[in-house]
This record gives C-alpha cells, sequence and structure tokens, in this order.
C-alpha cells in the first residue's frame, strides 16, 4: 500500500511537470505568433514601398530616428546604374518632441495633427524631381467608414503627383489646397501633418543624394 506522503509528492512532481511542459509550449506558440506577425508587416512595407516607388532595383535603408516601435526612416531607391529614381518616408503621425524635432532638422513649426486614435504609420514616396509619388498606409486604427477612408485612392490622389512646393499642404476647412474625408477632419488634417513632415525630411535628405 502506497504511503500518503509519497502519493502527494508524486502528485507534485506531475503538476510541476505539466505546468513546466505547458510554459515552454506557450512561449513556443507566442513566439511564432509574433515571428509571423513581423513577416506579415515586413511583407506589406515591401508592398507599400513599390507602391509610392514603383520602379527600383536595390533599395538602402537609414534610420533617421531610432525607436523601437515607431521609427522615422529614410528609403533610398536606386536603379541598376546606382543612380537615386526615387525615396521614401517612413513615419507616423506621432507627435515628436521637442528633441526628436531638433534631431530630424524639422522647423520648429512643423504640423504636429495627432490622429483619432492610435498614430497613423505610413509611408510617403518622392520621385527625384522632387514630386509626392505616392502614399501608403502601414497601419492605422481610424473608425471604419470614416477615418479609414485615408485608404481610398480618391484621398490619397490629394497628394500624389504634386510638387513639395506646389500645395497649400493643409486642409480646405484650414484654408489649403487637400480635400479633407467626409466626417474625419482630424484623420485628414493627421494625414496631411505626416506628408508636411515627410516634405522637409525629404528636403534636407535630397541634397546630399544630389536630387533636384
Amino acid at each position: 500500500m502506497m504511503k500518503r506522503g509519497s502519493s502527494d509528492l508524486k502528485l507534485l512532481v506531475v503538476l510541476a511537470v505539466f505546468s513546466a511542459v505547458s510554459g515552454l509550449l506557450l512561449a513556443l506558440v507566442n513566439e511564432v505568433t509574433k515571428e509571423r506577425i513581423a513577416m506579415v508587416k515586413v511583407k506589406k512595407q515591401e508592398k507599400a514601398l513599390m507602391e509610392v516607388v514603383s520602379k527600383f532595383d536595390t533599395v538602402e535603408v537609414e534610420t533617421l530616428l531610432a525607436n523601437p516601435s515607431d521609427p522615422v526612416e529614410l528609403f533610398i531607391c536606386r536603379a541598376s546604374d546606382g543612380k537615386v529614381g526615387g525615396v521614401a518616408i517612413k513615419l507616423s503621425t506621432r507627435q515628436l518632441s521637442k528633441d526628436e524635432i531638433i534631431k530630424l532638422g524639422l522647423p520648429e513649426t512643423v504640423k504636429q495633427d495627432q490622429a483619432y486614435d492610435a498614430p497613423i504609420k505610413m509611408l510617403v514616396g518622392f520621385s527625384a524631381e522632387g514630386k509626392i509619388s505616392g502614399v501608403s498606409f502601414l497601419e492605422h486604427k481610424e473608425t471604419p467608414g470614416l477615418g479609414s477612408n485615408i485608404e481610398k485612392q480618391e484621398f490619397k490622389s490629394n497628394y500624389a503627383g504634386a510638387a513639395i512646393d506646389g500645395k497649400k499642404w493643409s486642409v480646405k476647412k484650414d484654408g489649403g489646397d487637400i480635400e479633407q474625408l467626409t466626417a474625419a477632419t482630424i484623420s485628414s488634417r493627421a494625414v496631411t501633418g505626416a506628408v508636411v513632415k515627410a516634405i522637409e525630411l525629404f528636403k534636407i535628405k535630397s541634397k546630399a543624394l544630389g536630387l533636384k
């Protein structure tokens, strides 16, 4: 007959092993999930880059502002002959601190309109001739059917093809040239503000790259 103490000890060992195995499996599942999410984000970014800079053979990435969850990055897109065919700037509608503005070399008065919900993460593309070649969104949590309409081509056409100094870069409600979305002025302002920051960064970087 098995003693009570021995039985309890075996039960504790079994529970401990079960707990350890469960914890290990959970950790593995979490790691696989993280990898899949990261892969999806990379693929989405690659697709977005091809949308805003149509033709290129190689890409160089320069981090302009390091941030674990929301960096500002410059993508230099070169043709097969090595010439810069266009660039893209990855940024968001997040409010930059004074130190971040100084580090990026942006004007202190740069537009800082925030999104309705979490920061809108996006890519803004520029041609070598100094025109906006496209805007693509990587991540946002704007209201479905309202702010989410920033994804529509009709809204993105406000920016695509425009010379960087060719428009008043604010929504029409504020006296500018950008047609804001119906019932989503906040989202429209936020995107336009991010585009303005991208334009300022392009002006700074284009000189070093020998662009117009």
